[in-house]
């Protein structure tokens, strides 16, 4: 079946809660520090000087799409890496997940569903991609080195898992830095591809809001 090429995404939707199956959580690592937002869509970090804000965006009724906002509200520059989080929410589903170096993607396989995993900002595409049994998560073996902001890499794990990336952020004195983050379903590895190539390529487009 041919998709639509065209994407609308709107900036202004609401954001909601993720639908389920997925749990998407999001954390800012600062030096040396992580901090996770888990189900808040606005967090204020006063002790760095940060502020953190996502939405959600109504973009296609196959993908989960969001907008995270970073704010320095500080008088110096500011350096910090999102970590970007996926787990699906049924841990007792069938599931099967890696990183494909190629797509510069992560896929979960649940359920004879594929799920696509990916995201971007205006300093690069997503980093540091690595997938995590569901145990880990909560725990230090997360990290190859919390003091530089290194995730431990795993390409591959079957069974519950999450998946993680990374966005490098740097941020001028009282600037704000948007990325986004993606997760698109689908049953055919082709379908989902598309769709992917087509948000990098709208997304890119979209310019910062001020």
């Amino acid at each position: 079946m041919k998709m639509n090429a065209y994407l609308q995404i709107d900036n202004e939707a609401k954001c909601e809660p993720v639908r389920k199956p997925w749990i998407f959580n999001p954390g800012i690592w600062v030096d040396g520090k992580v901090y996770w937002l888990g189900n808040r869509t606005e967090k204020l970090l006063p002790q760095e000087e940060l502020s953190v804000k996502i939405k959600q965006a109504n973009v296609h009724s196959r993908i989960e799409f969001f907008d995270i906002y970073v704010t320095n509200h500080s008088k110096n520059q500011k350096k910090a890496k999102l970590i970007l989080m996926q787990l699906f929410a049924d841990g007792a589903k069938e599931q099967f997940s890696f990183v494909s170096p190629n797509e510069t993607a992560i896929y979960h396989f649940v359920d004879k569903k594929i799920y696509l995993v990916n995201g971007l900002n205006n300093n690069s595409l997503m980093k540091q991609c690595t997938v995590q049994p569901i145990w880990n998560v909560s725990t230090e073996r997360l990290w190859n080195s919390m003091d530089t902001g290194r995730l431990s890499y795993q390409p591959m794990a079957k069974g519950a898992a999450a998946s993680l990336f990374s966005l490098d952020l740097t941020m001028y004195p009282r600037e704000t830095r948007k990325s986004s983050c993606w997760i698109i379903e689908g049953t055919e590895k082709n379908a989902v591809e598309y769709l992917n190539k087509l948000l990098l390529k709208n997304t890119l487009a979209i310019p910062d809001e001020k």
